[in-house]
């Protein structure tokens, strides 16, 4: 049975419109009825893989296939906007259309992931899903992405910036991501010269917008990044198996690469063992957040940080035609793309903090002062996601004598297991902000 507040199919952190929105039936249209170009190379790559490998071919011949049913079921039940891909050459076509599109509004509703949009018709499919997890896909989508990447670099993609009162400059926009608080890089239009430059902002003043708490002290527990809570779990084991109620951690998996030289880092420091029995503290981030992560704790970095490879459009909750993959967090964690960073501490413990992508958005990059050895301070910049990265996972070690106990700056608890976002814009009511206090740690042999 599933818990009460499990919602696959409309929960997500507000990167797309709600389902039945017309705006997803006319992003869509605008994809599908674009003038088909000639390919570009990585998407030439992806089609020359999928067509010479007969087993992929057929995952994907059986993603085009169970569309149609899902399309025709669609019809029926109306509960969400399905596109039409029958074959290879139109998915194809909307991944080559995609590369020079930024993330826009239409008819005010966010399509802040393009790619995941497009693919949601098939991602449902067991060809499909089959097919987004193979390493193979992945290398090929990786490639893809990077392209769309240095296409989120130029001005071309600052097009939502362009007009006061419309697009990013909207004013249910702006009061989204409260406009004023942010640096620009030019006063006047546009604003921003690029959309990884909005995406990447700084703020005016970091200190009175996020202050660190407690800064000189350990014991109690900030947030790297901006977000909403998803969940926590305490004695985190080095094995386990995903099901859909609970969904519980796997270190064994988490801290786990498909790179031999980084699974030895890994080894080396022993980090399934380091964190065995410790907590687990999980956020998602919506499209507004601050998408730069800050140090945790004072302390030192004990490797050069990894970036992990993995896949973007992987899920286990199927299907999400709300679309954030909100609801597989948990999942994500061991499965796509992400980065391994570990702080040790003097007076409680080890903190590792594993930024996460989540569907095309999975770019991550830690800040170059963050090497092995560094010495570190809370509220340091540690990082950020160049429109990769929509959750952030926090593990921190057991410490026989201490327990840590996740509240605000309020002594409020957080709850283990929160209800889904409740508005459009994707936040709970259970922000963490960065910097701001999630927890405390308290000795156990003093009883207090």
């Amino acid at each position: 049975m599933l818990p009460q507040n499990f919602v696959p199919f409309n929960r997500q952190s507000g990167w797309l419109p709600e389902p039945n929105r017309e705006s997803f039936r006319m992003f869509f249209e605008m994809i599908l009825k674009t003038d088909p170009k000639e390919l570009a190379p990585s998407v030439q790559a992806l089609k020359e893989l999928i067509q010479g490998n007969d087993v992929l071919t057929y995952l994907a011949d059986n993603a085009f296939q169970q569309n149609d049913n899902i399309v025709h079921a669609n019809q029926s039940t109306q509960e969400a906007p399905i596109p039409r891909i029958p074959n290879l050459e139109v998915l194809l076509h909307g991944f080559n259309t995609i590369l020079n599109l930024p993330p826009q509004y239409i008819n005010n509703d966010l399509v802040g992931l393009p790619f995941s949009a497009f693919v949601v018709g098939i991602d449902a499919t067991l060809g499909g899903s089959t097919l987004f997890r193979l390493p193979m896909f992945n290398e090929k989508m990786k490639a893809i992405l990077d392209d769309w990447a240095k296409f989120l670099v130029t001005p071309a993609s600052a097009a939502g910036f362009m007009v006061d009162g419309e697009q990013w400059l909207s004013d249910t926009a702006k009061k989204q991501y409260d406009f004023p608080i942010w640096k620009k890089d030019s006063e006047t239009l546009p604003y921003w010269k690029s959309w990884d430059s909005f995406f990447t902002r700084e703020f005016l003043d970091p200190k009175a917008s996020r202050p660190v708490a407690a800064p000189d002290s350990n014991q109690v527990v900030i947030s790297p990044n901006d977000g909403s809570l998803f969940c926590w779990q305490p004695q985190v084991k080095r094995k386990d198996v995903f099901w859909l109620k609970g969904m519980p951690y796997s270190l064994d998996d988490i801290l786990s690469s498909s790179d031999p030289v980084q699974n030895a880092v890994i080894e080396k420091y022993k980090l399934r063992e380091m964190f065995e029995g410790g907590y687990v503290f999980q956020t998602y981030l919506n499209p507004y957040n601050f998408h730069r992560w800050w140090v945790p704790v004072n302390g030192k970095v004990l490797f050069d940080p990894l970036v992990v490879p993995g896949c973007f459009f992987s899920k286990l909750v199927l299907p999400d035609y709300g679309g954030a993959t909100t609801a597989s967090t948990p999942y994500l964690s061991e499965a796509n793309a992400r980065g391994i960073i570990v702080f040790e501490t003097e007076d409680y413990g080890n903190v590792c903090c594993i930024p996460l992508g989540m569907s095309e958005v999975s770019t991550v990059q830690f800040d170059a002062t963050m090497k092995q050895g560094a010495i570190v301070t809370k509220g340091q910049e540690m990082g950020m996601f160049h429109y990769g990265g929509s959750s952030f996972v926090v593990i921190y070690q057991n410490l026989p004598d201490k327990q840590l106990v996740f509240m605000n700056d309020k002594n409020e608890l957080y709850p283990q297991q929160p209800p889904p976002p409740g508005s459009s814009a994707g936040a709970s009511n259970y922000p963490t902000n960065i910097a701001s206090q999630i927890g405390q740690w308290f000795c156990k042999c003093s009883g207090e």
